[in-house]
């Protein structure tokens, strides 16, 4: 760091300029002026000021200690003068409730406490750090009170950006005081032993493998992230302990980087904006789900340190995104300081995979291509882990999002309707819709904006009871939803997700929702066709799936029994939607909201034309840049097996999905044979049996192509069941060619990363 200042990085420059900006000012009291004109400096929200401002001048002050004493004396004792003033008593002489907002400033009090006592130690007098630690003390034991002001979040489970804030004051607390504090002792064993041991460390490696964030990341998760990313760093450069390396490893920190890349829209303008994303009021700003440039700054300071084999192509996706989006919401000066250097290496995207799987969230993407004008898809299927008390995790398990370039075809709508204009009048709507009371009103309580399937409860035209998903856990409610199949097979992505049933609430006479799974194969570069087979309730329910878009769509031309819908938004086509399963439905177009002036997000409902209480649904999404490129969908003829299928054709080739018509995860036993045109096509047959030969022939059959698959022979399905392959005009089978060389995910093996050391970055804000 001091080789950087002294080679004068624009990050030290602008560092510098952040720290003198405050020297010759007054530091406010907690009670004071908030929002004091510089060189002033005021609290800020909770403390949101005062933290990255001590760290800067804290920064400023080690850096040039060494070498210029007398320039580093201003900021080390601006740095002190700010400490002194968040750590004045409560109550009395100005000091801060802990309990304030139940325990939300500790994120910026309890963890500059820490910080601030260790980086400016030798400026302290023992009676300054007896002030500090004594409050830091206050503020643990308010959050640790049982049944007190922040029960909900620490007596919860440990996802959730509350109790970020508090895992992260409690390990920087415990570690910087340690020598002088007499609580500290103990509060780094029951850190150690029982925070991360016994809470953080297993909750994360079932929930928040292959990264993630269940609170949105336009607001929560940048701060959270650093939260419980920024402690392994400090436990290891105060003891020694490694805690990513250890025998039950800590991988969160490193795999956030993954799921940054791959859940950046092509653009790399926005973010798969899921869950509580805040309207920000300003139509000229970035809109929520904006990137979040900060939060990748501060990763990118993470990989450095651990010394990630993904450093270099990281570093090469900061550069881009912060191209693409002029550096919106930067990381503070200090941060960017500390984590980036201008010499690091740089690899291209093109070395990443198209597709990725995090686990723990449940979470899949995939894309054409690293251009910024791919077809990109997002989709979720995974239980309820952010802590139910939090709220900050919307209700769209099994929803799946399209987007091409920077436009959205297949829209998350909550949080799309954020966006302006009335993006806090929407915030509102959709709180209500979440949470509120079943009035009579059309979107009370019935978590009804997301691509899912639904079913109601009704008495004549009213919602008798409260419909859609709930915030059960796999811990407390015994949830079994999951992602059980993923599957990168280079011209197809191929993921199954069963036993979604599980996240929806019941109605008095019983379970709303019976069963449901989610098959999708996305058909590289535009073509996704998702497979559902849904058992409801009761014959008297209501039912239906949902879909939502970006603006009104219009009905296109499709073959009988089937509805096509094509979408143009803000003068871009983006795509269509044909249902083609069940045969003969019934949509309706809704806008959400009602009233709305303009409508963001319109919803299509599509019915089954009988009340069967179970279904098979077959819909096609497809995100080609005109209507005419756009495949018309038709089912395959059956001719023998449990099949269902859909065959697409296209002007730029065809293909063909075929899957099992029985249960989800059930392989097909015995041979099958269906009917397509007699064209050439590639073709994917989901719901095999995994590694085992087949035998793949064709035959002509009263003007179609017949298509027979038996039991033995050479052409091996994969490990999840899939069998791929081209069928030639003349009807010669050809093996599938093998894909490009694009390397599929696998986790670096934690153990085999060298270790360094540094301290770490962190985000304000959220």
């Amino acid at each position: 760091m001091r080789q950087r200042a002294a080679a004068n990085t624009p990050q030290w420059t602008a560092l510098k300029a952040t720290c003198d900006s405050y020297i010759g000012g007054t530091v406010e009291y907690p009670t004071g002026n908030q929002y004091p004109d510089k060189p002033n400096l005021g609290s800020g929200y909770q403390g949101e000021s005062y933290l990255p401002a001590l760290l800067a001048e804290g920064m400023c002050y080690q850096v040039l200690k060494s070498s210029n004493a007398s320039a580093a004396a201003p900021y080390g004792a601006k740095a002190v003068d700010i400490l002194m003033k968040m750590s004045m008593p409560y109550p009395g002489s100005n000091g801060w409730d802990p309990c304030t907002d139940s325990g939300y400033g500790i994120r910026f009090y309890g963890v500059g406490y820490g910080l601030g006592y260790d980086w400016v130690y030798d400026l302290l007098t023992a009676s300054q750090r007896t002030q500090i630690y004594t409050a830091a003390n206050a503020w643990i034991a308010a959050w640790e009170k049982s049944g007190g002001c922040a029960a909900f979040a620490y007596e919860g489970n440990p996802i959730g950006n509350y109790y970020a804030g508090y895992f992260h004051a409690k390990a920087v607390i415990s570690l910087a005081t340690y020598d002088e504090n007499p609580s500290a002792p103990a509060q780094w064993t029951d850190w150690l032993s029982n925070q991360f041991g016994a809470r953080v460390q297993p909750y994360y490696r079932l929930h928040m493998l292959g990264g993630g964030w269940p609170e949105g990341y336009g607001n929560y998760a940048p701060l959270s992230i650093l939260n419980m990313s920024l402690p392994a760093r400090e436990v290891k450069t105060a003891t020694g302990q490694d805690l990513l390396h250890a025998s039950a490893p800590y991988t969160f920190p490193l795999d956030s980087a993954d799921y940054s890349m791959h859940f950046t829209w092509p653009s790399l303008v926005y973010f798969d904006d899921r869950d509580d994303n805040h309207s920000n009021g300003d139509p000229s700003s970035p809109p929520p789900g904006a990137t979040p440039v900060g939060m990748f700054q501060q990763i990118i300071g993470a990989l450095s340190y651990w010394q990630s084999p993904k450093l270099a192509v990281f570093n090469q996706y900061l550069a881009a995104v912060d191209q693409a989006t002029g550096g919106y919401s930067e990381a503070p000066a200090w941060l960017q300081f500390l984590a980036i250097d201008p010499n690091a290496p740089k690899a291209a995207l093109t070395t990443l995979p198209l597709s990725y799987f995090a686990p723990g969230m449940n979470a899949v993407s995939a894309r054409s291509d690293w251009t910024t004008a791919a077809s990109w898809m997002s989709f979720r299927a995974g239980p309820y882990t952010n802590n139910p008390a939090a709220g900050h995790e919307f209700f769209d398990q099994g929803s799946l999002a399209l987007v091409r370039g920077g436009s959205p075809l297949l829209v998350n709508a909550g949080g799309w309707l954020v966006h302006e204009p009335g993006g806090n009048a929407d915030e509102t709507k959709i709180f209500n819709d979440n949470y509120g009371d079943l009035d009579g009103t059309p979107y009370s309580g019935n978590r009804q904006l997301y691509n899912v399937f639904y079913v109601r409860s009704m008495s004549g035209s009213s919602v008798a009871q409260r419909f859609g998903q709930g915030a059960y856990t796999t811990e407390d409610d015994n949830v079994r939803t999951k992602v059980s199949a993923y599957e990168e097979g280079g011209g197809y992505v191929y993921m199954l997700a069963t036993h979604l049933e599980d996240m929806y609430r019941s109605f008095s006479a019983g379970p709303a929702v019976s069963a449901w799974s989610r098959q999708i194969v996305y058909l590289r570069p535009n073509r996704f066709v998702v497979y559902d087979r849904t058992t409801e309730g009761s014959a008297t329910y209501d039912q239906y799936m949902a879909w939502h878009f970006p603006a009104n769509p219009t009905a296109g031309s499709a073959p009988a029994g089937q509805n096509r819908f094509d979408v143009t938004y803000s003068g871009k086509y983006m795509g269509a939607m044909t249902t083609v399963l069940p045969a003969g439905t019934k949509t309706t177009t809704v806008g959400m909201y009602p009233g709305d002036n303009p409508v963001k997000a319109w919803q299509v409902q599509v019915r089954p034309a009988d009340t069967k209480t179970s279904q098979q649904w077959l819909t096609v999404f497809d995100l080609s840049g005109t209507a005419a490129k756009v495949a018309t969908a038709s089912p395959v003829t059956v001719s023998q097996g449990g099949i269902v299928g859909v065959e697409l054709l296209a002007s730029d080739g065809n293909s063909v999905v075929v899957s099992s018509s029985g249960a989800a995860g059930t392989p097909l036993s015995g041979g099958i044979v269906y009917g397509v045109q007699p064209l050439s096509a590639y073709h994917v047959v989901t719901d095999l049996v995994p590694d085992t030969g087949y035998t793949v022939t064709t035959s002509a059959n009263a003007g179609l192509r017949n298509v027979n698959i038996s039991v033995g022979g050479t052409t091996m399905s994969s490990d999840k069941g899939v069998l791929s392959f081209y069928v030639t005009t003349d009807g010669t089978v050809q093996g599938n060619p093998p894909p490009p060389p694009t390397p599929v995910y696998v986790p670096v093996p934690i153990s085999s990363l060298p270790v360094p050391g540094f301290p770490a970055p962190y985000k304000p804000g959220g």
